[in-house]
Parts: structure tokens; sequence; C-alpha cells
């Protein structure tokens, strides 16, 4: 079975993040976009398999087909579903793809060309050498525990919990893991933190994950109920609500102000946080413009070896009731990411009065500031 609501896709990880290699394990992440100066380039493609039979035209043809198919029926806006289709009809008219006989140059190839159109960076094609599981029914009782053994082995994403100087609490969670599961993960990174004077959290390598358990997180940040957002599926034509829910936690932290930290990197789930809390004027963002991701997929199967990461879901933010795809959030306060927690934790300490004309020690700007892993 394709566990679909994605990102937080760990049952499969090994082909859903195999363009992306040294990002966290179970996070389906669309590579940067090659039109974005600002981003690295994509690793090169690797060799063609030599194992696999070389693509004929009519299982060439019958991928592209079954990709516009699916474009029609299933993503989010469908006046660029037609745009996109149309694109790819034309582009096969021309001859463009005749020659690609390698499935994992192909499923490159296209999905620079569908985001290129779109700008859509969830939108991708995904070649896998083996053969993929069916697409429907529940997941085994052996996927289930590798799930959950995957998001136990890396912690739920969490990386960091620390006090700096001056009594800050400093989170570092590199992916939103399912709530269900790791609701027990994050009560205890905010229990040790609860006694701090200001917040940190650091979504600089984050790349996304359950909008329910970032609806948990900020539960955390207010004393009442409050929506964050709504999220429509177009397939289903079904919206779902999110709110932030105190009175379902405890350790709440809605009195201390709160600071994020952003980059380039902000991804998807993560950018659903940033956004709601800078809406509801809940934190001050610091870093960089986030990824500009507001597309939630789900994965549909093409074939024995070929997927399609759909965008089938879009944000409304309950304040803004729009998003950010395309867009990013801008920061509150522009930083690079070599200096974002120094930044933080000097407008921290001067807004719960402790501004001290020492420097702050060495520990915390060492350790917490250095350059990201790219």
């Amino acid at each position: 079975m394709l566990r679909k609501l994605l990102p937080p896709c760990l049952l499969f990880g090994a082909f859903a993040c195999a363009q992306q290699p040294g990002h966290p394990p179970g996070i389906n992440f669309a590579p940067p976009s090659p039109d974005d100066p600002a981003t690295p380039p994509p690793a090169p493609l690797a060799a063609p398999d030599p194992t696999l039979a070389p693509l004929t035209s009519a299982e060439r043809r019958q991928i592209i087909d079954s990709v516009a198919t699916r474009l029609k029926s299933s993503y989010v806006l469908p006046e660029m579903a037609h745009q996109l289709v149309a694109f790819l009809q034309a582009r096969q008219q021309l001859g463009d793809y005749d020659g690609i006989n390698d499935g994992a140059t192909l499923a490159v190839r296209l999905t620079s060309d569908l985001q290129a159109v779109s700008r859509d960076r969830h939108l991708r094609i995904e070649f896998a050498a083996t053969t993929l599981p069916p697409e429907e029914g529940g997941p085994t009782a052996e996927e289930d525990q590798q799930y959950r053994q995957d998001l136990a082995r890396t912690n739920c994403g969490f990386q960091r919990v620390k006090i700096l100087p001056g009594n800050i609490g400093y989170i570092q969670f590199n992916y939103f893991g399912s709530a269900d599961l790791c609701g027990p993960t994050v009560a205890t990174a905010i229990k040790s933190i609860a006694h701090t004077d200001a917040v940190i959290f650091d979504v600089r390598q984050n790349l996304g994950g359950d909008p329910a358990m970032v609806a948990l997180l900020a539960s955390y940040l207010f004393d009442r109920p409050v929506h964050l957002d709504d999220l429509y599926n177009r397939r289903e034509n079904k919206t779902t609500q999110y709110w932030a829910t105190p009175e379902k936690v405890t350790d709440r932290l809605s009195t201390q102000p709160v600071y994020v930290l952003t980059s380039r990197m902000s991804f998807s789930g993560a950018e659903q946080f940033c956004y709601d809390l800078h809406n509801l004027r809940r934190a001050t963002l610091i870093g960089e413009r986030t990824g500009g991701a507001a597309h939630p997929t789900r994965n549909h199967r093409i074939n024995d070896h070929f997927l399609i990461a759909m965008p089938e879901y879009r944000y409304i933010n309950a304040v803004t009731r729009t998003d950010w795809e395309g867009e990013g959030i801008e920061p509150d306060v522009p930083a690079t990411p070599w200096n974002a927690v120094v930044t933080a934790e000097k407008m921290a300490l001067t807004r719960i009065h402790r501004t001290s004309a020492e420097p702050l020690p060495t520990t915390s700007a060492a350790m917490l500031s250095g350059p990201l892993t790219r």
C-alpha cells in the first residue's frame, strides 16, 4: 500500500527520497527548483540501471498519458492542470521525450517540465527500480511496524532541545511526524523548556510533514482554541479544519515570546507552522524566505515502477484565506542561517529585559549558529 498523504511517508522513503540524498528519513521532499538561483542544483543523475530493460515508445506514451489523466482528475488547481496537460502533450508531439529510454531519466525530465510550468515544488514523478507496492488497501502489519520504527529511530524529527543563556528554550526539529505517534515526544520536549522565559523553534532544516502535528505543536502556544487553517482536498471535494487546542495539552507556553528560525530549506509543513504563527501574531520569524510549497501530496501509482506525487490539497489560512504557494514566507527579521540563532537570542534577551553588555557565551553561538547542512 502507498501511504498517500505526504510528506510524512516513511514506509517507502527509499524511492520517495532517492533523488535527495542526505535528507532526514521519511520526508517526501521535492527537489530544489532549477530556476531558483538561491538553491543549490540537484545532484547529477545516476547512470541508467543496466539490469532494467529500456523503456519502449509504448511504455513511455502510457506513462505520459497516465500522468495527464491524473493531473486532470486530481491536481489541486484545475486551470493549471489543463495547462500542464497541454504542455506535456505538446512536448510529446514534438518528440521531446522520444530519446529517453531510462526510467530515472524520464522521471527527472517530466518533473522538471511540470515544475517549470506550475512552479509547484511538490509536484513530481518518481521512479523505483523495484516493483512498487499496490496503491489501494491498508498498510500491512510489517509496513506499519517499519513506519513506527522509523519515527522512533529519528526521534520524530526532534534533534536538539536545550536551555540557552538567559533562560531561553531552544528546540530544533527537522520534520513533523505523525501527531498520533509523536505526541509523547512533543510533550517531553515542551516539558523540558516549560520554565523558560522565551522560546526559539528552529525549522531551518525542517522539510514538512503531518499538518495535525503542526496543529498539536501550536496548541502549546495559546491559552484558548484558535482556528489555524483549512486543508481543501480537490479530488474528494473535502475540507478539513485544523485548530490549536490548548485544553488538550499541558506545560503550555502561552505567555512566552516565540521566535521561529527559517531558511529557504524550510518547506511545506514547516511553512504552515510559520505562516500560522506569523498571521496570528504569535511568533517572530527570523532568517530567510521559506521554500514556498503549500500543496500537500498523495502518491499515485502509474505502473510497476513509476508514481506521481500529486498535489491534491491546498491550505486556506484562517486569517489570510490564502496560502504561501510559490511565494514562501518573508521573515520579520532577515538573517543568514549562520547568525539566526544569535539574532533570536539577542531579541529574546531584550524582550525579557535581560540585555547584558557582556558577549554571549561561545557555547551558544558556536554550537547552534554554525553553517547548515545543505
